[in-house]
């Protein structure tokens, strides 16, 4: 048995098992294939909701939502229908580092990370880091990050106008990070991690160009997988034999259909009302209204024992979510108003494949803050909470959105618990030994 005194995380979002394999197969990331045939390569199953807040927290931490209790990029006050943007602050369980105070840890881009708090090395949070400044600890390395040009994140804003943009921020992004990685790991330390964020911004404005060579952009989007190889063999290259290696995502990825407003399907049943014609956030949510989505999959009722304001007492919540998850799980595009081109998609299946309650998702002690409803939605549906849109489909940009099911996780070596097991991004950490680091 190797006696490992060191581990090395590398986090590439939103990258799919499924599309590595592809990749291993065709030739485009043979170092990362080095390393999975040398060790050990899973599918593993990312959270529920598959989206960065919850599945790199549950990695960081070990835990499950109903433990860590961050179940979104957003949420709601404790007691009234109310936005809140929960930060690294919320969440309640130990992280990794924190688990091993007297190890030195080195955490790079890592996202759900801010504000960046004391620890025993570095930290430089990922997304979304509204400002730069509280987002690096020590604050010594601030002004050595700006002159090297890092950046947190691309401009997916003007990404959205320009994919030819987009190209050119994914490479000029990585380049710093490429350079502060090589920097801090010539340092001391015992736990390192970093995450590249650009293949899951790539996944979801170019996943169309992937597998299409006559597509405009599918060269470029190959470079970039092909650029992460190199950066991961060369990342690898500076660690010693006695460093166990890890490398995984987040959660998949897959075409993209059609996004699915459930806000507006929640009013076309009559759950969900609104005190004004034109309803643009939380606040315009009548009182009488029985139930609510927040993005992407998450149901609330409006119930007394939730919120000061709310109308349904135990017995009629009970009754609302049992009727409102049958309504749920045989809701079928031939029954909705959709597009030709998204209901000729097996229209006549259930556009939920499970409609989750609380207590079948979530155990710990932030299960009372949890969502009453999750909805799992078919591969390829994306699902929104958008309080203002006018209807329940609409498409846009993006050509790829998250699965649950399809994440990747590599060890670079057998001697490991991960191998056995349900493989699951919130026992990573459980299972992979880091004590003796």
């Amino acid at each position: 048995m190797t006696e490992f005194n060191k581990i090395a995380f590398v986090g590439l979002d939103g990258v799919p098992y499924s599309l590595l394999e592809k990749f291993f197969q065709s030739g485009v990331m043979p170092n990362l294939k080095k390393i999975a045939v040398n060790g050990m390569f899973r599918r593993m199953q990312s959270s529920i909701p598959p989206i960065s807040s919850v599945a790199w927290t549950s990695f960081m931490t070990g835990v499950g939502p109903g433990d860590h209790g961050i179940f979104g990029f957003t949420d709601v006050t404790s007691d009234e229908i109310k936005l809140r943007l929960p930060s690294f602050d919320d969440i309640r369980s130990p992280v990794l580092w924190n688990k091993y105070p007297e190890k030195r840890s080195i955490i790079i881009n890592l996202p759900f990370t801010y504000p960046a708090r004391p620890l025993n090395g570095a930290l430089i949070s990922g997304f979304v880091s509204p400002i730069f400044e509280r987002a690096v600890y020590p604050q010594s390395l601030v002004s050595w990050l700006k002159s090297k040009g890092y950046r947190i994140d691309t401009d997916n804003v003007r990404a959205r106008q320009d994919r030819g943009f987009l190209i050119d921020d994914l490479f000029s992004t990585l380049r710093p990070l490429e350079e502060v990685v090589f920097s801090l790991v010539s340092e001391p330390w015992d736990i390192f991690v970093f995450v590249v964020t650009g293949t899951d911004r790539l996944n979801h404005f170019l996943y169309d160009a992937i597998e299409n060579p006559e597509h405009p952009y599918h060269h470029d989007v190959i470079s970039y997988y092909q650029r992460v190889d190199n950066f991961v063999d060369r990342f690898f290259e500076r660690l010693d034999s006695m460093t166990r290696i890890v490398v995984l995502s987040d959660h998949g990825f897959t075409d993209l259909k059609a996004h699915v407003n459930l806000n507006h399907l929640l009013r076309m049943w009559g759950y969900l009302k609104f005190d004004c014609q034109d309803p643009q956030d939380l606040s315009s949510i009548s009182r009488q209204s029985l139930a609510f989505a927040l993005d992407p999959t998450r149901i609330y009722l409006n119930s007394r024992s939730r919120f000061k304001n709310g109308i349904l007492s135990e017995s009629q919540a009970i009754e609302t979510r049992a009727r409102l998850k049958n309504d749920l799980s045989n809701f079928c595009l031939t029954t909705s108003c959709a597009s030709d081109s998204v209901s000729s998609d097996n229209s006549d299946k259930p556009l939920f494949t499970e409609v989750k309650l609380k207590e079948e998702m979530y155990q710990g002690s932030c299960s009372q803050f949890a969502p009453d409803i999750v909805v799992i939605p078919r591969r390829g549906y994306d699902i929104k909470a958008s309080i203002n849109a006018k209807s329940l489909f609409h498409k846009d940009i993006f050509t790829g959105t998250h699965t649950h099911d399809d994440a990747f996780l590599i060890v670079g070596d057998r001697e490991t618990d991960a191998d056995s097991g349900r493989c699951e991004i919130s026992n990573v950490i459980n299972k992979i030994k880091i004590n003796n680091v």
